[in-house]
């Protein structure tokens, strides 16, 4: 992707956070789809590692993705669908949906590890 118009009024941070946000509706990032590193982003739309980080914190409050610390960011189930209210569609789908599941069940096996 091409760097951002300077010109335009909008904050980069929004910006980068609109074109994620468009990818995951799109289906490029699906549900449990990792997302790439920060510096990744950065390099992609020629901003700096600190708005990305605030693109993913606004993605982050508005529940599109999730982050797990030292797993990195993932896309999350849409508010009010659960994996497991709804069949795959395709076989992408289905991988999304069990990386979602790995991403859960990890977080949950951390949880009880730290409780031993």
């Amino acid at each position: 992707m091409d760097a951002f118009d300077p010109d335009n009024p909008r904050a980069a941070y929004q910006l980068v956070a609109d074109a994620i946000e468009s990818r995951v509706a799109d289906g490029t990032y699906p549900v449990g789809a990792k997302l790439p590193p920060h510096q990744e982003i950065a390099d992609e739309f020629e901003v700096s590692v600190g708005t990305v980080k605030t693109a993913y914190k606004r993605l982050q409050n508005a529940k599109v993705i999730i982050t797990r610390q030292g797993m990195g960011t993932f896309v999350r189930q849409p508010t009010g669908e659960s994996s497991e209210s709804r069949p795959a569609r395709n076989l992408d789908e289905a991988f999304a949906l069990i990386e979602e599941l790995r991403v859960r069940l990890s977080a949950v096996e951390h949880q009880l590890r730290k409780h031993d």
